[in-house]
């Protein structure tokens, strides 16, 4: 039996598949097998994947039932210990499986391990979730912040507890951590394992849509399920992760109402604090990063970032200042966008010697 599963689904896959095998031939650990579950029709998918005969490859005829469906499909039919996502369009890199599987050895209350995703194509995007498993849980209330494409999973655990992808979910994956999260811990290795391809396809406006109702039904089941917090169906809008209600929606055109709706939800973020004091299912000081990165984000519009260090609980959902909040809003951008930051810091020292040299 191999060491890792590499489960990877496939639909008119023809385009860049040939890519993504080059990049498990460079894997470093070689004792896995390639899972491929098909929903193609008519491309040549299935030609390419007989081509390479010097890969362990078995193919499983999807059930053409969406992606769930195949994931869930190839977890069952899975043989190794560990399983490795990967999509057809995307990258590994050369140790990734090495690495995981290493983590995951070493640390036995994980039971998911994912890392970064560095977009490549239309957009250099990194995408770079805390690697603590404590900061990760805690952020798992609000929003999906695992790169799908990098996680490797203990299958006995998904198996055993029935941890399978839910269809009815747009983001079917968050909606699975967050059940996953009781049998086990979900960690990250801080360094990229994912080259993610990106077209700059938009996604349809039902399935945005569909994706900013069921992010806040996500988090409202999640703060049921971990701290017996019920929010109402206006509450629960507040956490829509793909938008933000309190400058988009209709219902907060007044500023007196939008008002309201911060006190309201300056309550909520309060009372998760003071009922995990009691029950204890969040570690504190990664709740409190988790929540005021939420706070910001609804409040001033600020990406989703966690604060590095200390944080100073009694200013948690303070208001900020005008230079505060750009401040803020460069810092998050830069974290995402390497590149970007060091032009800024090329662009600020000829700026500055510049200046130097006329005074």
């Amino acid at each position: 039996m191999p060491k890792i599963t590499i489960l990877l689904p496939t639909y008119q896959s023809e385009l860049y598949i040939n890519e993504t095998l080059d990049s498990i031939r460079r894997q470093t650990m070689k004792d896995f097998e390639i899972l491929v579950v098909d929903d193609s029709k008519t491309d040549k998918t299935r030609t390419i994947l007989s081509q390479a005969t010097d890969l362990p490859i078995r193919v499983l005829n999807g059930r053409k039932k969406g992606l769930a469906d195949a994931l869930n499909l190839g977890i069952m039919q899975a043989k190794g210990q560990y399983i490795a996502r990967i999509d057809a369009d995307d990258l590994m890199t050369p140790d990734r499986l090495e690495k995981q599987a290493n983590y995951l050895d070493a640390h036995q209350d994980v039971i998911v391990c994912g890392g970064w995703q560095q977009y490549f194509g239309k957009s250099s995007y990194l995408h770079a979730p805390p690697a603590d498993s404590n900061q990760c849980r805690a952020n798992l209330i609000f929003r999906c912040d695992l790169c799908h494409a990098t996680v490797m999973l203990r299958r006995k655990v998904f198996v055993e507890h029935e941890l399978f992808y839910d269809a009815r979910y747009a983001a079917e994956d968050f909606e699975l951590w967050t059940r996953a999260l009781h049998y086990g811990e979900i960690a990250n290795l801080p360094e990229i394992l994912c080259y993610y391809r990106f077209e700059g396809q938009n996604i349809t406006v039902a399935k945005m849509k569909q994706l900013i109702e069921q992010n806040g039904q996500i988090a409202a089941k999640t703060l049921k399920r971990t701290l017996n917090i019920e929010l109402s169906e206006e509450q629960t809008a507040y956490f829509t992760g793909w938008s933000n209600p309190f400058y988009e929606d209709k219902r907060f055109v007044d500023r007196g109402i939008r008002r309201c709706g911060f006190d309201d939800l300056k309550k909520i973020l309060l009372q998760i604090i003071e009922t995990n004091e009691k029950v204890g299912a969040y570690e504190s000081e990664s709740l409190c990063k988790a929540l005021q990165a939420e706070w910001l984000r609804l409040r001033y519009r600020i990406g989703f970032h966690i604060a590095k260090g200390k944080i100073d609980k009694t200013k948690l959902f303070q208001e900020i200042s005008a230079p505060r909040c750009f401040f803020l809003k460069i810092q998050g951008i830069c974290a995402n966008y390497p590149g970007l930051k060091r032009k800024i810091i090329k662009v600020y020292c000829i700026v500055k010697n510049k200046v130097e040299r006329k005074e």
